[in-house]
């Protein structure tokens, strides 16, 4: 049996060389990335990062802006579920220790 295993890693490429006695990582060799993008290119997403991040905090907004009533909302239909059925035994979530 062979004291090292080369593997290459299906998400990212990455080649490795692990010991097969303990496991370990012994090396690693990452490849290169394409670093060729124009400035024009970069500015581009910059910007666009901007756009994303404004649509991303307007989605959190709106939503906590509506959590209020919403919890309302499902209180009640809990508190009308409790009275319709009186002699359903309830459990309080802290007694399952």
């Amino acid at each position: 049996m062979a004291d090292r295993v080369e593997l290459t890693c299906p998400c990212c490429d990455t080649k490795l060389v692990a010991d097969t006695a303990t496991g370990e990582i012994l090396a690693e060799e990452r490849p290169k990335k394409n670093l060729e993008k124009s400035f024009d290119d970069a500015m581009s997403a910059v910007k666009g990062g901007a756009n994303r991040r404004e649509d991303a905090f307007s989605k959190a907004f709106n939503k906590t802006k509506n959590l209020d009533t919403l919890l309302d909302k499902k209180f009640e239909e809990a508190k009308k579920k409790a009275e319709a059925n009186p002699d359903e035994k309830r459990h309080n979530p802290l007694d399952f220790d």
